[in-house]
C-alpha cells in the first residue's frame, strides 16, 4: 500500500510538471508587442536620449547613421496567429504576426513583413528590443529603423 501510494505521488508529480511544459505553440495568451518607429540620418549629431543604446548598436554596422529621431512608439498586445497591421511612416505599415509565444528558452516567434524588404520571419528574446534597419527611406531621405520587443516571458 505505501510503494502504491509513493508511486500515485510520483505519477502525480510527473503530471503536473508535464501541464508546466506544455508546447509553446498550444499557447493562446497574447503577447505584447513594443515597436518603436525611428528615423534616421546622415546629417547632423542628433541622437535622442531614448535611443542612445540602439543607436550604438546600429552605429556598429551603419557608421554613416549620425542622427536618430524617435518618430513614435506602440503598443499592442496580439495573440498567437492573429496579424495585424501597425503604421510607421507615410502611409506605411508593417504587418505583423505572432507564429508563438514564449518556449522554454524563453524566445518568441513572429514573422513581420517590412516595406521594401518583404517577409521576416525570426525568433527573439523576451524582454528585449530587436534593431531593424530597413531598406526604407522618407521623402525627406531618411533612413528607417524598426525596434521590436516581445512580452511577457515566463518567469516575469
Amino acid at each position: 500500500m505505501r510503494i502504491r501510494l509513493l508511486s500515485l505521488i510520483g505519477v502525480l508529480a510527473l503530471l503536473s510538471g508535464m501541464a508546466h511544459a506544455c508546447p509553446c505553440h498550444d499557447e493562446k495568451d497574447p503577447i505584447k508587442v513594443t515597436l518603436v518607429v525611428i528615423l534616421a540620418s546622415e546629417e547632423g549629431n542628433t541622437i535622442d536620449p531614448r535611443l542612445k543604446a540602439i543607436a550604438q548598436e546600429v552605429q556598429k554596422l551603419n557608421p554613416n547613421l549620425k542622427s536618430f529621431t524617435l518618430k513614435h512608439m506602440e503598443n499592442k498586445s496580439i495573440k498567437p496567429g492573429e496579424k495585424v497591421a501597425l503604421p510607421l511612416v507615410e502611409n506605411r505599415k508593417i504587418d505583423m504576426v505572432i507564429k508563438h509565444g514564449a518556449d522554454k528558452d524563453n524566445r518568441v516567434s513572429l514573422c513581420v513583413n517590412i516595406p521594401n524588404m518583404g517577409e521576416l520571419e525570426y525568433q527573439t528574446v523576451c524582454g528585449k528590443f530587436l534593431p531593424i534597419v530597413t531598406r526604407c527611406k522618407t521623402k525627406a531621405g531618411d533612413r528607417l529603423i524598426l525596434a521590436i520587443r516581445v512580452q511577457p516571458c515566463r518567469g516575469d
